[in-house]
């Protein structure tokens, strides 16, 4: 479960990252992402909720990059094979 709260956390930062790289206000990520509040993104950023899969799509078109670029690598440990 740490781990799977590590990896959105990731995701998380990285969309952060490319939002303030791109100087866009969590208000408009939030109209981006079909809400009309900053507290939207705002409490992902506090890591009170997650981005889901459609949200990184709309986001990587509006940021015009792929959304595996949102995404954290990950490797495998050994013991889950």
């Amino acid at each position: 479960m740490d781990d799977e709260k590590q990896f959105l956390d990731a995701i998380t930062e990285c969309v952060k990252v490319e939002r303030k790289t791109r100087k866009i206000s969590q208000l408009k990520l939030s109209n981006i992402l079909g809400h009309n509040s900053t507290s939207y993104v705002a409490r992902i950023e506090l890591h009170q909720g997650s981005y889901n899969l459609n949200h990184l799509y709309k986001i990587a078109q509006e940021f015009q990059i792929e959304v595996k670029d949102l995404i954290p690598n990950i490797q495998k440990s050994s013991s889950s094979s």
